[in-house]
């Protein structure tokens, strides 16, 4: 009896997650969807890229090319 409790428990806290985890992923949509609305608002301060910027940030060893790699002495 104490095994089937226990896989009880585990899929109720499997499943739990999986409700948060769909939550949270509603909530990533919905900020981003917001963001996307105020970077075409002019009237919100800083939600406008800056046009001397590229268009996408870019990450240390995300994307990187060659040469970049190899002037920042990377892997």
């Amino acid at each position: 009896m104490e095994y089937e409790e226990q896989a009880d428990r585990m899929d109720e806290d499997a499943d739990r997650l999986e409700e948060h985890s769909e939550q949270l992923g509603e909530r990533i949509e919905d900020v981003k969807e917001d963001w996307e609305r105020k970077e075409q608002d002019v009237s919100v301060p800083g939600a406008q890229p800056d046009p001397d910027e590229e268009e996408e940030e870019s990450l240390p060893g995300v994307n990187a090319d060659e040469e970049t790699i190899s002037e920042e002495g990377g892997p």
